[in-house]
């Protein structure tokens, strides 16, 4: 421990010089020199928080230990003792319940709900739960910080399990505090959140936890967190197993952060000031907009820009480039036309009509990691908007404050982390919609919920009718039905073969885009891709890509070329498709 405090201590003493938290930096030190030190140290704090945290943050649902079957929606938690205790809140359980825990390494094992205090009337606030792992074992267990000792814009970091990805491995997210306490009590961050995350731990900048995931607005930047003095407080009567109705009269001591006089608050998160001189024109350069005409709408995308040989190719999203293509570039409006589509990557290869100067070469596809693993989370991402265009709306909360996930750090880029390591994304949300749930009941698919207003309640589809084919293609099983709606987009028609009370007949129908649902969560500004998944081997950061800046480069702050963003998948997560991916298709259709 001693060893650990050491070297968190240096760091933070390292990173506090280079903001000038600790002396000054000279008038006449490079202004290039000074921001690539700010990023690198930046990055290392990230990083070192990451590993620390992130073995003992945990994925969680309700389990049945009789049936073995999982019987709640996940959530998340974190480890905070050696015996297994996991800190979640109270919206996510249920006292008497066992739970299913899931650690990054693979792990499973059994857990019991103790204390839950989250009143009904009060939306379930304060919203504190504590549940235990049921064996004996030898666990990660993450560091429980302080709250009360936090300080507005102190670097703060996410890691929790976002239900709409639906992986075993937890997602990273870096942000700041913006405000040490609400009206409702709840410390307010810029770490972002949405289902699946409730429970899952917010990390301060050396690793320690400072608070629990509860909610978030519909502003991105607007995300709620438990303060972990409450669980410092309550501890022992959250050991109990009971359903409080009212706050605990057992208290313990919070204690003092050892730390307190130390932590720092960096002004960089606030404005607009994290530069790098040195690579504004490559970063410009590489990125255009693109506009487009579908449905005889006009349609705006970015691109980046591609130099081979003497031609001038922009790599853009297919599914929101259509017809009547110009780049827009300097000022001037370029002709464009597509000479090859790749439908999986949902990736357009445009070729220019006129002359656009700069653009990435062969060699900047060489730049992308082979592999994403640990090490690499965290890593800052820079994706740069057209030269001369500022933040989209919406990335600027109306504070006047930014963070460095989700905000544009200077005019003309977006900022982020590495989130995750590459994945394959099932074509789950993109599928064209439906608008009904199913059971399977005695062999047969029965229709079990139909949305109002959607394609199966307009031809007039009742529940308890049961589906036998679509498209004639025979449907008996959950897995039949999922995967061959999957396959249709929205736009497309289908004929759904069902029984009714022994009658047997067929309609035809419209799939549509997918509503967005009414959970704030989605309702951040823009909203999701049309085209959000079905994609293979990709990665996700946190940055708050609109879905009309898909389409354009991703770097680093060392201005490696890593990738492409080609979908705002949700409120978390951005999906990049990586450089080596994108060097295989465009050689499939230009000769580099």
């Amino acid at each position: 421990m001693i060893f650990m405090r050491s070297k968190i201590d240096k760091l933070v003493i390292s990173f506090a010089i280079v903001f000038g938290l600790i002396g000054q930096v000279s008038a006449q030190e490079n202004e290039a020199l000074v921001a690539e030190r700010d990023s690198l140290h930046l990055e290392q704090l990230v990083k070192a928080g990451i590993q620390k945290a992130y073995a003992a943050s945990v994925r969680i649902w309700g389990y049945d230990t009789i049936k073995n079957i999982q019987n709640s929606s996940q959530f998340s938690g974190v480890v905070v003792s050696k015996e297994g205790h996991i800190l979640t809140v109270a919206h996510a359980i249920q006292p008497g319940r066992s739970y299913k825990v899931r650690f990054p390494d693979g792990r499973e094992v059994i857990a019991l709900s103790l204390g839950r205090v989250g009143f009904a009337n009060e939306d379930n606030r304060p919203d504190l739960a504590m549940i235990k792992i049921k064996e004996e074992g030898s666990w990660p267990v993450a560091e429980m910080g302080w709250s009360y000792s936090l300080k507005e814009n102190e670097p703060c970091i996410g890691i929790s399990y976002p239900a709409t990805l639906n992986r075993m491995l937890p997602s990273v997210r870096f942000g700041r505090i913006v405000r040490l306490q609400n009206r409702w009590g709840f410390v307010h961050s810029t770490c972002k959140m949405e289902p699946g995350d409730s429970g899952g731990p917010l990390f301060d900048y050396m690793g320690r936890v400072i608070a629990m995931h509860s909610r978030c607005g519909r502003d991105e930047n607007e995300n709620y967190e438990v303060p972990i003095d409450l669980y410092r407080k309550y501890w022992r009567a959250l050991n109990i197993a009971k359903d409080y109705k009212a706050l605990p009269q057992q208290t313990d001591e919070i204690g003092e952060d050892p730390l307190s006089g130390s932590i720092i608050s960096l002004i960089s998160l606030e404005k607009p000031a994290f530069s790098l001189p040195e690579l504004e024109e490559r970063l410009s350069a590489s990125t255009v907009s693109v506009t487009s005409t579908i449905n005889g709408l006009q349609i705006k995308s970015l691109g980046t820009l591609v130099k081979v040989k003497s031609n001038h190719l922009i790599i853009s999203k297919s599914s929101i480039v259509g017809t009547d293509v110009q780049i827009v570039t300097g000022g001037k409006n370029i002709p464009a036309k597509a000479i090859g589509r790749d439908t999986e990557s949902d990736l357009v290869i445009l070729q220019a009509e006129g002359r656009i100067r700069g653009g990435l070469t062969k060699d900047d596809f060489a730049n992308s990691p082979d592999s994403l693993n640990l090490q690499n989370l965290g890593t800052l991402l820079i994706s740069p908007l057209p030269a001369g265009s500022l933040p989209s709306s919406g990335s600027l909360p109306s504070s006047g404050t930014l963070s460095p996930a989700g905000s544009s750090l200077s005019a003309g880029r977006k900022v982020g982390i590495i989130s995750s390591s590459y994945m394959d994304l099932p074509k789950v949300f993109s599928a064209g919609y439906f608008g009904a749930s199913v059971q399977f009941r005695e062999g047969k698919i029965i229709l079990n919920r139909i949305a109002p207003k959607s394609p199966v309640d307009s031809v007039k589809l009742k529940i308890g009718d049961q589906v036998t084919g679509i498209n004639g293609i025979p449907i008996s099983r959950p897995e039949e039905y999922g995967g061959e709606l999957r396959k249709y987009d929205p736009g497309d028609s289908i004929t759904v073969e069902c029984i009714r009370a022994d009658s047997v007949f067929t309609k035809k129908l419209l799939l549509t885009k997918r509503p967005r649902g009414a959970h704030a969560a989605e309702q951040f500004d823009g909203g999701k891709s049309i085209r959000c998944d079905g994609f293979n081997r990709v990665f996700a950061h946190d940055a708050n890509i609109k879905a009309e800046e898909c389409g354009g480069p991703v770097f680093d702050t060392k201005g490696n070329f890593l990738g492409i963003n080609i979908a705002r998948f949700s409120r978390t997560t951005t999906i990049v498709i990586p450089a080596a991916s994108l060097a295989k298709i465009l050689a499939s259709n230009v000769k580099l």
